[in-house]
């Protein structure tokens, strides 16, 4: 029986370290702790900053994740938590927390793909990778659910002091590493723990793209990492505007957009438990091509006006990943091989980070503060983003056309 199984515990077990992992507590509040210290422009080289360093530790600590093991990898993602944690808690400058961001993006290369990985090879080890697209629906859901209410109680610790956002996350951080070390190496990847040498790894990952549908979610992917984190990069200093001629919401700005965030987060999370559902109903590629129709109509309207009514659809920005998570991990796994599958997704998660810090450069160098208008700085950048968005939804519109007519 499945219980019986050595790797069974780990069933029980991701679960919460998934949820623990992604406790996120400075979530809502970063944009406004940065900007404590440093302007717009530089919060936003400090972003660029995360997604460049990941794009040195992405591919790497994938390989690493097949070559040493999953539980190993996990435990380092963890570590490095700890380290950004208390660097943006003690730091107080540029550097401080260009220091902080490299850590932070450790953490987060570290666990990308592996944590999946960890999950796929359990299910397979037990005999019950068929329950894998259902289980990484309902892991999603309530892992959105967690980070809400880690968004609501990270708001309101910056009533306090923003930085105690990142005290508490800390003490989450820590519960993840307890919970990574009980849990044990996949019996089914312990078969394959020799994968090629780097380069040649890197050739086969590159190889998987020949596959048609592959190919497709991974330029899918790229796009919506950049759509994605502009909401979110975003909606901090959009309330911020939004409530600062309002003085009881302007002096309570963190709890606002924690609140918000939380709030943001149910909304995902109910959709997120029937991504499978909905997936199945309507097929893979009018999903994907929705999210992404979506996120951009949302990123367009936030750059059109300064609206109260607009914060109803920021309350959605988290909607298209909880729909698409799960629906890409059940359609993937299946054709990627237990020795590649962790470098496959890190250079999945690499190229789209790499695009997202691409264009957080391009956004910082248009500037409008010298006309001393924050809203039209804002503005700019929002539209600029969701013509992006728009080109990017035609092309994949059009190479959808060449996928087989059974694609998920």
């Amino acid at each position: 029986m499945a219980q019986a199984h050595p790797t069974a515990v780990n069933l029980r077990i991701y679960p919460w370290y998934v949820a623990l992992f992604n406790a996120h507590f400075w979530m809502p509040v970063f944009f406004l702790y940065f900007l404590q210290h440093v302007s717009m422009s530089e919060v936003l080289r400090l972003e660029a900053i995360y997604y460049l360093a990941v794009v040195i530790l992405e591919v790497p600590s994938g390989y690493f994740s097949d070559r040493f093991g999953r539980r190993p990898t996990l435990l380092i993602a963890c570590s490095s938590l700890l380290l950004a944690y208390a660097g943006f808690f003690f730091g107080s400058s540029f550097g401080d927390f260009a220091l902080a961001q490299v850590c932070l993006a450790g953490g987060l290369a570290f666990n990308s793909g592996a944590d999946t990985s960890l999950h796929y090879d359990s299910l397979v080890a037990v005999g019950q990778e068929h329950t894998y697209p259902q289980r990484e629906a309902k892991i999603v859901q309530k892992t959105i659910l967690a980070s809400g209410l880690a968004a609501v109680v990270g708001g309101a610790a910056g009533l306090i002091d923003l930085r105690y956002a990142y005290g508490v996350s800390a003490g989450t951080a820590t519960a993840a590493f307890v919970a990574a070390l009980r849990m044990q190496e996949p019996q089914s990847h312990l078969k394959t723990l020799l994968p090629e040498k780097p380069i040649k790894q890197i050739k086969l990952c590159l190889q998987l793209l020949r596959h048609p549908l592959l190919a497709w979610v991974f330029a899918f992917y790229v796009l919506m990492t950049v759509l994605n984190h502009i909401p979110y990069e975003f909606y901090q200093p959009y309330l911020g505007l939004l409530f600062a001629e309002i003085a009881f919401l302007g002096s309570e700005v963190s709890l606002s957009t924690g609140l918000h965030f939380g709030v943001a987060m149910l909304v995902a999370a109910g959709f997120a438990g029937y991504s499978d559902r909905i997936s199945r109903r309507f097929g893979l590629i009018k999903l994907l091509l929705g999210v992404a129709a979506f996120q951009t109509l949302t990123i367009l309207v936030m750059g059109w006006t300064l609206h109260f009514l607009v914060v109803g659809l920021i309350l959605c920005r988290s909607v298209p990943r909880a729909l698409m998570t799960a629906p890409i991990n059940a359609a993937i796994a299946p054709l990627i091989g237990s020795a590649q599958r962790a470098t496959f997704l890190s250079m999945q998660s690499l190229a789209g980070r790499l695009a997202f810090s691409g264009w957080l450069f391009a956004l910082s160098s248009i500037d409008a503060e010298a006309a001393s208008d924050p809203w039209l700085t804002l503005s700019v950048k929002l539209k600029v983003s969701a013509a992006l968005g728009l080109a990017g939804l035609m092309a994949l519109a059009l190479l959808s056309r060449k996928l087989p007519e059974k694609s998920p």
